[in-house]
């Protein structure tokens, strides 16, 4: 069964009963990667957590060399090179910087903008993540297996 929920912009109760702030994890990918421009958890099954990566796109065909990356990273110029680099990230983030409880299972990276037009965005252009999950629930259910058709390009990662 692949039920995707939105979380709580202040908290979320995993299944064993521990809190995870959804916007320390959120702020902590895109510090790591400034190519990330959004992110949104989501709850798969009530068990799994995973997010949706949104990209800076203006930034693979004019990369910010000023801004250093990570050891080991460098500037990718699309979605692929971008989604080989994040899953190290992602990997260090789950490894170093999470309970174990609250691990990251897994993330596709869409390549698509959100918006104020399509309700993604509020005016203040914070995320809003039932919306989110609403629109672009065909790709969290293909990181899981499923072969729907979808419009964006993607990439997905899995780390369990």
């Amino acid at each position: 069964m692949n039920v995707f929920t939105s979380i709580d912009d202040k908290v979320l109760k995993l299944p064993n009963g521990q809190l995870v702030e959804p916007e320390k994890l959120e702020k902590e990918i895109g510090r790591i990667c400034h190519y990330v421009h959004h992110v949104a958890l989501a709850v798969k099954d009530g068990k799994y957590l995973v997010a949706m990566i949104f990209p800076n796109k203006a930034l693979f065909s004019n990369p910010d060399y000023e801004i250093s990356p990570e050891e080991g990273c460098f500037c990718p110029r699309n979605l692929k090179e971008l989604g080989k680099c994040l899953s190290g990230c992602m990997h260090t983030i789950n490894l170093k910087l999470l309970p174990g409880y609250a691990k990251i299972n897994s993330a596709v990276i869409v390549n698509s903008e959100l918006s104020l037009t399509d309700g993604t965005l509020t005016p203040d252009l914070n995320i809003i993540p039932a919306n989110v999950i609403k629109i672009y629930k065909d790709h969290l259910k293909n990181l899981f297996g499923e072969k729907i058709p979808v419009k964006e390009e993607v990439f997905n990662m899995n780390f369990s």
